[in-house]
Protein backbone atom coordinates (compact mmCIF):
# COMPACT_ATOMS: atom_id res chain seq x y z
CA UNK A 1 0.00 0.00 0.00
CA UNK A 2 2.69 2.28 0.87
CA UNK A 3 4.75 1.19 -2.20
CA UNK A 4 1.89 2.27 -4.21
CA UNK A 5 1.22 5.86 -2.52
CA UNK A 6 4.96 6.51 -3.28
CA UNK A 7 4.82 5.19 -6.92
CA UNK A 8 1.08 7.58 -7.31
CA UNK A 9 3.16 10.62 -5.83
CA UNK A 10 6.47 10.20 -7.84
CA UNK A 11 5.42 9.17 -11.38
CA UNK A 12 3.48 12.32 -12.36
CA UNK A 13 6.97 13.88 -11.41
CA UNK A 14 8.79 11.65 -13.66
CA UNK A 15 5.99 12.35 -16.78
CA UNK A 16 6.45 16.10 -16.29
CA UNK A 17 10.74 15.72 -16.99
CA UNK A 18 11.96 14.53 -13.71
CA UNK A 19 12.45 11.15 -15.30
CA UNK A 20 14.98 8.65 -15.16
CA UNK A 21 16.84 9.74 -17.63
CA UNK A 22 19.40 10.28 -15.29
CA UNK A 23 20.70 6.78 -15.42
CA UNK A 24 24.35 6.93 -16.77
CA UNK A 25 25.26 5.66 -19.38
CA UNK A 26 27.14 5.98 -22.80
CA UNK A 27 24.85 7.86 -24.85
CA UNK A 28 27.22 7.73 -27.70
CA UNK A 29 27.48 3.75 -27.93
CA UNK A 30 23.99 2.08 -27.05
CA UNK A 31 24.87 -1.52 -27.52
CA UNK A 32 21.84 -3.65 -28.93
CA UNK A 33 19.92 -5.56 -26.45
CA UNK A 34 20.80 -2.79 -24.00
CA UNK A 35 17.82 -1.27 -21.79
CA UNK A 36 17.20 2.56 -21.97
CA UNK A 37 15.31 4.45 -19.77
CA UNK A 38 12.76 7.41 -20.97
CA UNK A 39 10.42 9.10 -19.18
CA UNK A 40 8.29 7.02 -17.28
CA UNK A 41 8.88 3.58 -19.11
CA UNK A 42 12.08 1.72 -20.34
CA UNK A 43 12.94 -0.11 -23.53
CA UNK A 44 15.38 -2.19 -25.52
CA UNK A 45 16.69 -1.12 -28.63
CA UNK A 46 16.75 -3.47 -31.43
CA UNK A 47 18.84 -4.66 -34.43
CA UNK A 48 22.56 -5.94 -34.39
CA UNK A 49 24.54 -2.40 -34.28
CA UNK A 50 25.13 0.49 -31.99
CA UNK A 51 22.42 3.66 -31.15
CA UNK A 52 23.32 7.39 -29.94
CA UNK A 53 20.92 9.65 -27.90
CA UNK A 54 19.88 12.60 -30.41
CA UNK A 55 17.31 14.43 -27.35
CA UNK A 56 17.83 12.11 -24.02
CA UNK A 57 16.70 13.60 -20.36
CA UNK A 58 15.76 16.85 -21.24
CA UNK A 59 11.72 16.43 -21.07
CA UNK A 60 9.26 14.34 -21.79
CA UNK A 61 10.75 12.01 -24.61
CA UNK A 62 13.81 10.27 -25.80
CA UNK A 63 15.02 10.03 -29.68
CA UNK A 64 17.62 7.30 -30.55
CA UNK A 65 19.52 7.17 -33.62
CA UNK A 66 21.07 5.00 -35.30
CA UNK A 67 23.23 5.68 -38.80
CA UNK A 68 24.28 3.41 -41.34
CA UNK A 69 26.04 3.18 -44.74
CA UNK A 70 22.29 1.76 -46.23
CA UNK A 71 19.83 2.91 -44.27
CA UNK A 72 19.32 5.04 -40.73
CA UNK A 73 17.03 4.41 -37.68
CA UNK A 74 14.98 6.80 -35.10
CA UNK A 75 13.45 5.78 -32.06
CA UNK A 76 11.16 8.18 -30.54
CA UNK A 77 9.55 7.33 -27.12
CA UNK A 78 7.67 9.60 -24.92
CA UNK A 79 4.50 10.34 -22.56
CA UNK A 80 1.62 12.57 -22.95
CA UNK A 81 -1.32 13.61 -20.99
CA UNK A 82 -4.61 11.79 -22.42
CA UNK A 83 -8.09 12.59 -23.36
CA UNK A 84 -9.09 16.16 -21.55
CA UNK A 85 -12.34 14.37 -20.27
CA UNK A 86 -10.21 11.21 -19.07
CA UNK A 87 -8.66 8.20 -20.59
CA UNK A 88 -10.36 6.58 -23.40
CA UNK A 89 -13.33 3.63 -22.38
CA UNK A 90 -12.11 1.16 -25.21
CA UNK A 91 -9.59 0.64 -27.56
CA UNK A 92 -12.27 1.94 -30.66
CA UNK A 93 -12.67 5.10 -28.89
CA UNK A 94 -8.61 5.91 -28.89
CA UNK A 95 -8.73 4.88 -32.41
CA UNK A 96 -11.54 7.16 -33.41
CA UNK A 97 -8.92 10.06 -31.87
CA UNK A 98 -6.07 8.66 -33.75
CA UNK A 99 -7.89 8.98 -37.02
CA UNK A 100 -9.00 12.21 -35.91
CA UNK A 101 -5.68 13.59 -35.20
CA UNK A 102 -4.40 12.29 -38.01
CA UNK A 103 -7.17 13.58 -40.60
CA UNK A 104 -5.25 16.86 -38.95
CA UNK A 105 -1.81 16.96 -39.64
CA UNK A 106 -0.26 18.69 -42.46
CA UNK A 107 2.22 16.95 -44.33
CA UNK A 108 5.24 18.85 -45.16
CA UNK A 109 5.78 20.06 -48.58
CA UNK A 110 8.39 17.22 -50.07
CA UNK A 111 6.90 14.35 -48.47
CA UNK A 112 4.75 11.89 -50.17
CA UNK A 113 2.15 9.57 -48.43
CA UNK A 114 2.04 6.73 -49.80
CA UNK A 115 0.26 4.50 -47.77
CA UNK A 116 -0.78 4.50 -43.55
CA UNK A 117 -2.78 2.36 -41.72
CA UNK A 118 -3.85 2.60 -38.20
CA UNK A 119 -5.24 -0.35 -36.29
CA UNK A 120 -6.39 -1.99 -32.17
CA UNK A 121 -3.15 -3.60 -30.88
CA UNK A 122 -4.87 -5.46 -28.12
CA UNK A 123 -1.65 -7.97 -27.63
CA UNK A 124 -0.04 -4.68 -25.76
CA UNK A 125 -2.94 -3.37 -23.70
CA UNK A 126 -6.85 -3.28 -23.84
CA UNK A 127 -6.33 0.28 -24.76
CA UNK A 128 -3.36 0.55 -27.11
CA UNK A 129 -3.51 1.97 -30.83
CA UNK A 130 -0.63 0.86 -33.51
CA UNK A 131 -0.38 2.47 -36.76
CA UNK A 132 2.29 2.24 -39.78
CA UNK A 133 3.06 4.54 -42.94
CA UNK A 134 5.23 4.68 -45.81
CA UNK A 135 6.31 7.29 -47.60
CA UNK A 136 9.02 9.52 -49.80
CA UNK A 137 10.90 12.18 -48.54
CA UNK A 138 12.37 14.89 -51.02
CA UNK A 139 13.47 17.33 -48.90
CA UNK A 140 17.33 18.36 -48.46
CA UNK A 141 18.18 15.18 -51.06
CA UNK A 142 21.97 15.29 -52.11
CA UNK A 143 21.24 11.66 -54.17
CA UNK A 144 18.83 11.70 -56.93
CA UNK A 145 14.75 10.51 -55.96
CA UNK A 146 13.43 10.74 -52.76
CA UNK A 147 14.63 8.52 -49.19
CA UNK A 148 11.58 6.02 -48.13
CA UNK A 149 10.51 6.13 -45.04
CA UNK A 150 8.90 3.30 -43.22
CA UNK A 151 7.25 4.10 -39.68
CA UNK A 152 5.77 1.71 -37.17
CA UNK A 153 4.08 3.42 -33.81
CA UNK A 154 2.17 2.19 -30.59
CA UNK A 155 0.55 4.24 -28.29
CA UNK A 156 -0.84 2.99 -24.93
CA UNK A 157 -2.19 4.49 -22.10
CA UNK A 158 0.56 4.07 -18.90
CA UNK A 159 -0.72 1.36 -16.53
CA UNK A 160 0.14 3.01 -13.33
CA UNK A 161 -0.10 6.76 -14.23
CA UNK A 162 -3.53 7.98 -14.50
CA UNK A 163 -4.51 9.45 -17.74
CA UNK A 164 -0.54 8.92 -19.56
CA UNK A 165 -0.60 7.96 -22.89
CA UNK A 166 3.11 6.21 -23.83
CA UNK A 167 4.19 6.44 -27.34
CA UNK A 168 6.87 4.50 -28.99
CA UNK A 169 7.65 4.69 -32.54
CA UNK A 170 10.41 3.38 -35.12
CA UNK A 171 11.39 4.70 -38.51
CA UNK A 172 13.80 3.37 -40.94
CA UNK A 173 14.79 5.70 -43.96
CA UNK A 174 16.72 4.06 -46.57
CA UNK A 175 17.63 4.96 -50.60
CA UNK A 176 14.88 3.86 -53.34
CA UNK A 177 17.55 0.71 -53.94
CA UNK A 178 18.48 -0.10 -50.96
CA UNK A 179 18.10 -3.57 -49.22
CA UNK A 180 14.55 -4.12 -47.58
CA UNK A 181 14.08 -5.05 -44.28
CA UNK A 182 10.76 -5.97 -42.14
CA UNK A 183 10.68 -3.19 -39.62
CA UNK A 184 7.11 -4.69 -38.51
CA UNK A 185 9.68 -7.36 -36.75
CA UNK A 186 11.69 -4.68 -35.21
CA UNK A 187 8.48 -2.76 -33.89
CA UNK A 188 7.23 -6.03 -32.18
CA UNK A 189 10.27 -6.67 -30.57
CA UNK A 190 10.82 -2.80 -29.58
CA UNK A 191 6.98 -2.63 -28.33
CA UNK A 192 7.45 -6.08 -26.47
CA UNK A 193 10.84 -4.94 -24.64
CA UNK A 194 8.59 -1.93 -23.01
CA UNK A 195 7.99 -1.77 -19.14
CA UNK A 196 6.47 0.84 -17.49
CA UNK A 197 8.34 2.17 -14.14
CA UNK A 198 5.67 0.56 -11.73
CA UNK A 199 5.91 -2.71 -13.03
CA UNK A 200 6.59 -5.32 -10.55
Amino acid sequence: MLRKFFLSALLPLIVLGLSACATKFDRTNIQPGQRVDGPAISLVVPTSKSWFAVDYGTGSRIRLSQLNFDDSYVITAGVNRGPRQGMFRSSQAHLEALLKAKRKEIIPDGVILHDHQEWEAHEYGDLCVAYSSHSEDWRGRNNAGPALVDTVGLICPHRHISNILVSVEIERRYEVDGPRVDIATLAQQLFASVEHYGDE
